[in-house]
């Protein structure tokens, strides 16, 4: 949970809101801090049901474990072993909390609609007024699907935990590739994206009544009569696609930067990529009051091997030359 938790939009959120890098990193340092402790209560409160005795309250029997409302425990709490006063502020308090994260959610899927896949890939001349829309319509849409998810017989936290899960499988593996890898392009993130799916599938998922399709070692029918994994298999999953993402993304560099597929097959551009990158790093460190580069003879030559074998425009080599001899 706390590596899929990396992966959330919402924690970039916030962490891009802060004025300054110092302050994003203090931030989350004392967030981990008071996340261990305001998860004290939470365990108080469970200890305190798990021991209650239900028939002396107005709740009964049989207890909040038997009729499946394990999820909802906290409210119940509140409202039946609490008095009327506390239980409103506390119901108010969660319910605010709960409201805090919507329009966190909220926001997050309607910027990833409409920057991400609308502006990048269904309309990219699309104007600010045409976007905004797309937000909107995209609050509303998303708003309704999470309702309708309320009505159904499993808890919201079962909904957000299965989330959490994703985020790590699927969305982890991506976030490290980016952020610790050179290496990784549009196609080894695809084709990792896509491992990670459908192994998280086949390896079923209890919460959801979702079976198991692959069974690993140690795969058997838990109490209930469910047939549950007790292998490590999400981190088996990170891993399977964290190296998908590596050797693919190796591969296609090697098919592309060696010309063994012309450039117009390469839809992610990653040829380009690697261009763009020289081009900025480059007018980068050219001080223009001096007409000189701030860097030495290794550095253009380490940057000439990196980019070896890429096709990219002949202005490209003199460019680098001239730096050469400056």
């Amino acid at each position: 949970m706390a590596l899929g938790g990396l992966a959330y939009q919402a924690f970039y959120q916030r962490i891009l809101s802060a004025a300054s890098s110092t302050q994003a990193q203090v931030t989350c340092f004392a967030s981990s801090f008071f996340c261990l402790v305001l998860g004290i209560p939470s365990v108080l409160i469970g200890a305190v049901a798990a021991s209650t005795d239900w028939n002396s309250t107005s709740y009964g029997l049989p207890t909040p474990y038997e009729r499946n409302q394990a999820g909802a425990i906290l409210p119940i709490a509140l409202q039946y072993l609490t008095p009327t006063a506390v239980s409103i502020l506390g119901i108010g308090a969660v319910a605010a909390a709960v409201m805090s994260s919507m329009d966190s959610a909220l926001l997050s899927s309607a910027s990833l609609i409409s920057s991400n896949i609308y502006k990048n890939i269904v309309r990219k001349q699309a104007s600010d007024r045409e976007i905004q829309w797309v937000i909107w319509i995209s609050v509303v849409v998303v708003g309704l699907i999470g309702t309708a998810l309320t009505f159904k017989e499993s808890s919201v936290l079962v909904f957000w935990m299965v989330g959490v899960d994703m985020s790590y499988t699927i969305m982890f593996p991506q976030l490290v590739c980016v952020l610790f890898f050179n290496v990784s392009n549009g196609y080894g993130a695809t084709i990792g994206y896509m491992m990670g799916v459908i192994m998280r599938l086949l390896s079923g998922e209890p919460l959801v009544n979702l079976p198991p399709a692959i069974q690993f070692p140690g795969c058997r029918l838990n109490k209930e009569g469910i047939l549950t994994q007790f292998f490590p298999f999400r981190t088996t999953i990170v891993v399977i696609s964290l190296l998908s993402i590596l050797l693919f993304s190796w591969l296609a560099s090697i098919v592309f930067d060696n010309g063994l597929l012309s450039e117009k097959w390469d839809v992610f551009n990653i040829t380009a990529s690697r261009f763009h990158f020289a081009v900025l790093v480059l007018l980068l460190m050219y001080d223009f009051s001096s007409s000189t580069f701030t860097c030495n003879r290794a550095f253009f030559f380490m940057l000439n091997q990196y980019l070896a074998g890429a096709n990219l425009p002949p202005w490209y080599a003199s460019f680098c030359v001239n730096g050469l001899e400056r």
